[in-house]
């Protein structure tokens, strides 16, 4: 009996992890906006996103609505050593773009 209780907490335990790992994918539809400090993606009223994966998004124009599957990151290694304009645009954090729908 004790074995059968330790084997469901083990299975129970091991769905919650890996449903856990899956919650990171968002989908999102949103306006690109290019300025010189990078690309974003801005969802509601003027909550924007910085892509740091912005080459996936070369073939959209600024102003175009799109629906993208992303995670949210904390690290942007794309951008390291690039020279970027002094202006200040206000995001809500990074972004890693998965998928263009």
């Amino acid at each position: 009996m004790k074995k059968a209780s330790q084997l469901l907490f083990l299975g129970i335990s091991s769905a919650l992890l890996f449903s856990c790992a899956t919650v990171h994918d968002r989908l999102q539809t949103g306006t690109i906006v290019r300025d010189c400090t990078g690309t974003y993606l801005r969802v509601a009223e003027n909550e924007d996103y910085l892509v740091c994966n912005a080459e996936i998004l070369e073939s959209k124009k600024d102003g175009e609505k799109v629906s993208l599957v992303y995670d949210n990151t904390d690290k942007c290694p794309e951008r390291d050593g690039k020279i970027m304009c002094m202006m200040y645009h206000e995001n809500k954090g990074m972004i890693r773009v998965k998928s263009v729908k």
